[in-house]
Protein backbone atom coordinates (compact mmCIF):
# COMPACT_ATOMS: atom_id res chain seq x y z
CA UNK A 1 0.00 0.00 0.00
CA UNK A 2 1.17 3.20 -1.04
CA UNK A 3 1.74 5.86 1.98
CA UNK A 4 -0.16 8.84 1.42
CA UNK A 5 1.36 12.04 0.93
CA UNK A 6 2.78 13.81 3.98
CA UNK A 7 1.60 17.51 5.79
CA UNK A 8 4.76 19.10 7.01
CA UNK A 9 5.68 22.19 9.11
CA UNK A 10 8.82 23.77 7.90
CA UNK A 11 11.82 26.38 9.23
CA UNK A 12 15.28 26.30 8.45
CA UNK A 13 18.43 28.35 9.89
CA UNK A 14 21.22 30.26 8.31
CA UNK A 15 24.72 30.39 8.38
CA UNK A 16 25.42 33.54 7.71
CA UNK A 17 23.35 36.68 8.01
CA UNK A 18 22.21 39.51 6.01
CA UNK A 19 25.18 42.05 6.38
CA UNK A 20 27.12 38.97 5.60
CA UNK A 21 26.37 38.64 2.23
CA UNK A 22 24.96 41.91 0.75
CA UNK A 23 21.20 42.26 2.08
CA UNK A 24 17.89 40.93 1.58
CA UNK A 25 17.89 40.42 -1.83
CA UNK A 26 21.07 37.98 -1.59
CA UNK A 27 19.16 35.94 0.59
CA UNK A 28 19.54 32.72 -1.41
CA UNK A 29 23.57 33.62 -0.41
CA UNK A 30 23.06 32.71 3.10
CA UNK A 31 23.73 29.39 3.22
CA UNK A 32 21.13 26.43 5.68
CA UNK A 33 22.67 25.39 8.78
CA UNK A 34 19.42 23.23 9.92
CA UNK A 35 16.16 22.48 8.37
CA UNK A 36 13.16 21.60 11.43
CA UNK A 37 10.85 19.33 9.81
CA UNK A 38 7.09 18.51 11.29
CA UNK A 39 5.87 15.13 9.75
CA UNK A 40 1.92 14.67 9.98
CA UNK A 41 2.25 10.94 8.50
CA UNK A 42 5.19 10.58 11.73
CA UNK A 43 4.11 12.24 14.09
CA UNK A 44 7.26 13.38 14.67
CA UNK A 45 9.94 16.27 14.41
CA UNK A 46 13.40 16.30 12.93
CA UNK A 47 16.06 18.31 12.38
CA UNK A 48 18.17 17.57 8.88
CA UNK A 49 21.51 18.44 8.58
CA UNK A 50 23.13 19.56 5.15
CA UNK A 51 24.34 16.21 5.00
CA UNK A 52 21.37 14.91 5.37
CA UNK A 53 19.54 16.95 2.12
CA UNK A 54 19.23 14.04 0.13
CA UNK A 55 17.51 12.29 2.62
CA UNK A 56 14.84 15.90 3.41
CA UNK A 57 14.30 15.83 -0.78
CA UNK A 58 12.82 12.75 -0.68
CA UNK A 59 10.56 13.61 2.19
CA UNK A 60 9.80 17.01 0.14
CA UNK A 61 9.03 15.11 -2.91
CA UNK A 62 6.63 13.11 -0.78
CA UNK A 63 4.98 16.12 0.70
CA UNK A 64 1.44 17.78 -0.55
CA UNK A 65 2.03 20.29 1.61
CA UNK A 66 4.43 23.05 3.20
CA UNK A 67 3.09 24.94 6.19
CA UNK A 68 5.77 27.82 6.82
CA UNK A 69 5.76 31.25 8.38
CA UNK A 70 7.56 33.68 5.78
CA UNK A 71 8.56 30.44 3.62
CA UNK A 72 7.55 31.25 0.50
CA UNK A 73 10.17 33.87 -0.38
CA UNK A 74 12.58 33.25 2.90
CA UNK A 75 12.78 29.33 3.41
CA UNK A 76 12.63 28.08 0.18
CA UNK A 77 14.45 30.64 -1.75
CA UNK A 78 17.63 30.17 0.81
CA UNK A 79 17.32 26.12 0.73
CA UNK A 80 16.76 25.99 -3.10
CA UNK A 81 20.40 26.08 -4.07
CA UNK A 82 20.86 22.93 -2.82
CA UNK A 83 18.29 21.38 -5.01
CA UNK A 84 19.61 22.23 -8.43
CA UNK A 85 17.48 19.57 -9.99
CA UNK A 86 13.87 20.09 -7.98
CA UNK A 87 11.70 23.01 -7.75
CA UNK A 88 11.04 23.57 -4.50
CA UNK A 89 7.80 25.91 -6.20
CA UNK A 90 5.76 22.93 -7.27
CA UNK A 91 5.22 21.48 -3.71
CA UNK A 92 1.89 22.93 -2.22
CA UNK A 93 2.46 25.51 0.17
CA UNK A 94 0.69 27.55 3.21
CA UNK A 95 2.87 30.88 4.09
CA UNK A 96 0.82 31.57 7.09
CA UNK A 97 2.84 35.63 6.63
CA UNK A 98 1.48 36.00 3.26
CA UNK A 99 -2.20 35.03 4.75
CA UNK A 100 -1.68 37.47 6.94
CA UNK A 101 -0.60 40.66 4.67
CA UNK A 102 -3.82 39.24 2.70
CA UNK A 103 -5.47 39.81 5.83
CA UNK A 104 -4.58 42.92 7.07
CA UNK A 105 -2.04 44.67 4.09
CA UNK A 106 1.22 44.66 6.37
CA UNK A 107 3.31 42.00 7.85
CA UNK A 108 3.91 40.87 11.24
CA UNK A 109 6.36 38.62 13.07
CA UNK A 110 5.85 35.47 14.00
CA UNK A 111 6.59 36.31 17.68
CA UNK A 112 3.95 38.71 17.96
CA UNK A 113 1.25 36.40 16.46
CA UNK A 114 2.44 33.49 18.61
CA UNK A 115 1.86 35.55 21.83
CA UNK A 116 -1.13 37.11 20.77
CA UNK A 117 -2.94 33.32 19.97
CA UNK A 118 -0.94 30.94 22.34
CA UNK A 119 0.19 32.81 24.78
CA UNK A 120 4.38 32.00 24.39
CA UNK A 121 5.97 32.59 21.18
CA UNK A 122 9.90 31.89 20.08
CA UNK A 123 12.90 30.61 21.87
CA UNK A 124 15.32 33.40 20.78
CA UNK A 125 16.65 34.92 17.95
CA UNK A 126 17.76 33.62 14.40
CA UNK A 127 21.24 35.05 15.55
CA UNK A 128 21.47 33.09 18.35
CA UNK A 129 21.11 30.17 15.96
CA UNK A 130 23.89 31.64 13.59
CA UNK A 131 25.98 31.36 17.00
CA UNK A 132 25.29 27.38 17.80
CA UNK A 133 26.27 26.95 14.09
CA UNK A 134 29.78 28.63 14.81
CA UNK A 135 30.10 27.75 17.77
CA UNK A 136 29.18 23.59 16.48
CA UNK A 137 26.04 23.51 19.42
CA UNK A 138 23.82 21.17 17.19
CA UNK A 139 21.84 20.58 20.52
CA UNK A 140 20.81 23.93 21.13
CA UNK A 141 20.69 24.93 17.25
CA UNK A 142 18.18 22.26 16.49
CA UNK A 143 16.27 22.81 19.90
CA UNK A 144 15.98 26.46 18.95
CA UNK A 145 14.72 25.25 14.98
CA UNK A 146 12.34 22.73 15.91
CA UNK A 147 10.73 25.08 18.99
CA UNK A 148 10.10 27.17 16.30
CA UNK A 149 8.72 24.23 14.14
CA UNK A 150 6.72 23.91 17.09
CA UNK A 151 5.20 27.48 17.17
CA UNK A 152 4.48 27.66 13.70
CA UNK A 153 2.64 24.05 13.77
CA UNK A 154 0.69 25.33 16.99
CA UNK A 155 -0.38 28.72 15.39
CA UNK A 156 -1.70 26.42 12.51
CA UNK A 157 -3.59 24.29 13.85
CA UNK A 158 -5.26 26.82 16.06
CA UNK A 159 -6.52 29.00 12.75
CA UNK A 160 -7.52 25.05 11.59
CA UNK A 161 -9.48 24.73 14.86
CA UNK A 162 -11.14 28.24 15.00
CA UNK A 163 -11.29 29.58 12.09
CA UNK A 164 -8.76 32.68 12.74
CA UNK A 165 -5.86 33.34 14.68
CA UNK A 166 -4.89 36.45 16.61
CA UNK A 167 -2.64 39.46 16.77
CA UNK A 168 -2.15 42.58 18.95
CA UNK A 169 -3.42 45.59 17.17
CA UNK A 170 -2.24 49.21 19.64
CA UNK A 171 -2.68 46.49 22.36
CA UNK A 172 -5.85 45.25 21.56
CA UNK A 173 -6.47 41.54 20.46
CA UNK A 174 -7.92 41.03 17.26
CA UNK A 175 -8.14 38.22 15.19
CA UNK A 176 -7.76 37.23 11.75
CA UNK A 177 -9.58 34.81 9.28
CA UNK A 178 -7.60 31.61 9.12
CA UNK A 179 -8.50 30.85 5.13
CA UNK A 180 -7.15 27.56 5.41
CA UNK A 181 -9.61 25.86 7.74
CA UNK A 182 -11.64 23.60 6.27
CA UNK A 183 -15.48 24.63 5.56
CA UNK A 184 -16.95 21.32 6.57
CA UNK A 185 -15.13 20.91 10.11
CA UNK A 186 -16.99 21.97 13.03
CA UNK A 187 -15.05 25.13 15.01
CA UNK A 188 -13.99 25.04 18.64
CA UNK A 189 -16.33 27.76 19.31
CA UNK A 190 -19.02 25.73 17.68
CA UNK A 191 -18.03 22.17 19.57
CA UNK A 192 -17.94 24.37 23.09
CA UNK A 193 -21.40 25.76 22.57
CA UNK A 194 -23.41 22.74 20.80
CA UNK A 195 -21.92 21.03 23.98
CA UNK A 196 -24.03 23.55 26.55
CA UNK A 197 -26.94 23.01 24.32
CA UNK A 198 -26.96 19.29 23.84
CA UNK A 199 -25.57 18.28 27.75
CA UNK A 200 -21.88 16.95 26.33
CA UNK A 201 -19.21 16.77 28.55
CA UNK A 202 -15.72 17.78 26.64
CA UNK A 203 -12.56 17.77 27.08
CA UNK A 204 -10.34 20.36 26.04
CA UNK A 205 -6.55 21.63 25.22
CA UNK A 206 -6.55 24.84 27.07
CA UNK A 207 -3.75 27.73 27.13
CA UNK A 208 -3.13 28.85 31.18
CA UNK A 209 -1.78 32.46 32.08
CA UNK A 210 1.87 31.10 31.67
CA UNK A 211 1.03 29.70 28.06
CA UNK A 212 1.37 26.36 28.78
CA UNK A 213 -1.52 23.94 27.62
CA UNK A 214 -3.25 21.18 29.94
CA UNK A 215 -5.72 18.82 29.47
CA UNK A 216 -9.24 19.71 30.64
CA UNK A 217 -12.85 17.40 31.54
CA UNK A 218 -15.51 20.35 31.93
CA UNK A 219 -19.44 20.59 32.18
CA UNK A 220 -20.66 23.43 30.82
CA UNK A 221 -23.02 25.80 32.73
CA UNK A 222 -23.44 29.23 30.92
CA UNK A 223 -21.26 31.24 27.79
CA UNK A 224 -21.42 34.75 28.53
CA UNK A 225 -19.84 36.44 25.80
CA UNK A 226 -16.38 35.04 25.25
CA UNK A 227 -16.62 33.39 28.97
CA UNK A 228 -17.36 30.10 30.03
CA UNK A 229 -18.64 28.94 33.14
CA UNK A 230 -17.90 25.36 33.56
CA UNK A 231 -17.31 23.23 36.09
CA UNK A 232 -13.73 22.25 36.39
CA UNK A 233 -12.80 18.35 37.25
CA UNK A 234 -9.24 18.87 37.19
CA UNK A 235 -9.86 21.44 39.55
CA UNK A 236 -12.94 20.17 40.95
CA UNK A 237 -14.88 23.59 41.03
CA UNK A 238 -16.46 25.80 39.30
CA UNK A 239 -14.21 27.41 36.77
CA UNK A 240 -14.52 30.60 33.82
CA UNK A 241 -12.60 29.99 30.81
CA UNK A 242 -11.88 31.81 27.94
CA UNK A 243 -12.97 30.09 24.54
CA UNK A 244 -9.95 32.12 22.72
CA UNK A 245 -8.08 29.95 25.32
CA UNK A 246 -9.55 26.56 24.13
CA UNK A 247 -7.14 25.43 21.43
CA UNK A 248 -8.90 22.31 21.08
CA UNK A 249 -12.21 20.53 22.06
CA UNK A 250 -14.02 17.41 22.15
CA UNK A 251 -17.25 15.79 23.56
CA UNK A 252 -15.97 12.82 25.49
CA UNK A 253 -19.54 11.80 27.69
CA UNK A 254 -22.68 13.65 28.66
CA UNK A 255 -22.36 16.01 31.21
CA UNK A 256 -23.03 14.77 35.27
CA UNK A 257 -24.41 18.47 35.70
CA UNK A 258 -26.39 19.05 32.73
CA UNK A 259 -29.83 18.74 34.35
CA UNK A 260 -28.53 20.96 37.42
CA UNK A 261 -27.64 23.47 35.09
CA UNK A 262 -31.08 23.37 33.77
CA UNK A 263 -32.71 24.57 36.60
Amino acid sequence: MTEKKDIIVLDLETKKTFDEVGGQHNRHLLGVSLVGVYSYNRDSYRGFREEEFGELLELLKNTELVIGFNSKSFDFTVLQPYYKDFDLNTIGHLDILEEIVHALGHRLKLESVAQSTLGYGKSGSGLDAILYFRNNDWDNLTRYCLDDVKVTREVYEYGLDHGYIWYSNSGQKEKIIARWKKSDTTSVEEIVRNALKNGDQLEIDYIDEQGKTSKRKIDIQNINGSKIKAFCYLRDAIRIFELDKIKKAQVVGKMKSWQNSLL
